[in-house]
């Protein structure tokens, strides 16, 4: 008995002697090909609400995990706490977030240690690598590090194997956009304008209109001697297939001095759906129709005029190629 003992005492004091040679930091990362753009895997990622979706963590715990969000929910600052019997107790805080690129946060296990996760977005092909990465500092505790070793690292791969699939799937399942497409914060405009109704169907009547329309607010703005503060813009309060409510603007200072008839107006500011349009204005029906597709895809609510933004001045610029055009959705 005595001689066993001894064994299983050697045994232990090469396994301490071993664990002292052993990493003190447990670094695992995995990677999987997503066939989506970056935007359709990061919003996953950046936004922590999300992550009940496809972390294997918040999977595995769903029963027994209770959350806590923070104000700031997704970005730079987002985080949320989580307590359970299974589960323990945490807090994930994002630390760094660069849109389509990466993300970063620290992870803290309270009384069991911290660690940082990180998600790296890729360009391959027409699709996405998605990178996803995770570490942690061991000490000296030769024992923590075989913990690391045989126990942890697994897990982490298991997990990183389940979350993966999991975003691949939301990924892929999301539509794809051909333009450029993002959520923005914008301050107010003032503006002048003239409106009219007539129908949407009639491209070249459309531009006759608007041609004139402008014409007419260029020339108040000349004899009034005040200047346009941004690009021309066209509001759309209300639009149908036989009828649409075209109001064209433009912007100038807000005690701007200029006939009763043209009062200055004021959009309301606030967060958009913006999405850049290249190219002939008689392909922007296209671009609407992705922007309506972006906001219902995500579940947005619009609470007022989409407007369009003409960056790109025609009589300039003759090579319609090179047109932008910023078209706005106010939502809430």
């Amino acid at each position: 008995m005595k001689k066993v003992l001894l064994g299983i005492l050697g045994i232990a004091v090469v396994l301490v002697i071993i664990g002292f040679f052993l990493p003190s930091t447990i670094e695992v990362s995995k990677s999987i090909s997503i066939n989506a753009p970056a935007a359709n895997a990061f919003d996953e990622v950046n936004n922590l609400e999300k992550w009940n979706n496809w972390s294997y963590w918040n999977d595995l715990y769903k029963g027994d995990m209770k959350q806590t969000f923070g104000d700031v929910r997704s970005g730079v600052g987002g985080w949320y706490s989580w307590e359970g019997k299974e589960a323990g107790t945490g807090k994930i805080t994002i630390t760094e977030s660069i849109p389509d690129k990466s993300v970063l946060a620290d992870l803290d296990f309270m009384d069991q240690g911290t660690a940082k996760a990180w998600y790296n977005f890729e360009p391959e092909g027409e699709g996405t690598k998605l990178t996803m990465g995770f570490s942690s500092e061991l000490g000296w505790n030769p024992m923590m590090r075989w913990i690391g070793l045989l126990l942890i690292k697994p897990e982490m791969n298991k997990s990183f194997d389940f979350s993966l699939d999991k975003l691949k799937t939301l990924a892929e399942a999301k539509p794809v956009f051909t333009v450029a497409i993002s959520e923005e914060t914008v301050s107010p405009i003032s503006y002048i304008s003239v409106s009219t109704t007539m129908s949407p169907k009639d491209p070249v009547a459309i531009s006759a209109q608007m041609a004139t329309m402008y014409g007419e607010l260029m020339a108040v703005l000349t004899k009034s001697n005040v200047e346009m503060t941004g690009a021309p813009f066209a509001l759309y309060p209300s639009y149908s297939e036989e009828s649409m409510e075209m109001v064209c603007a433009l912007p100038v200072a807000a005690d701007a001095k200029l006939p009763a008839k043209y009062k200055v107006s004021q959009t309301a500011g606030g967060k958009i759906v913006k999405g850049i349009h290249k190219g002939d204005y008689n392909t922007m029906m296209d671009t609407h129709m992705q922007i309506d597709k972006y906001i219902n895809s995500k579940k947005l609510e619009l609470i007022g005029a989409p407007y369009e933004v003409y960056i790109t001045d025609p009589m300039e610029v003759k090579d319609t190629a090179q047109w932008i055009t910023e078209i706005c959705y106010p939502i809430k």
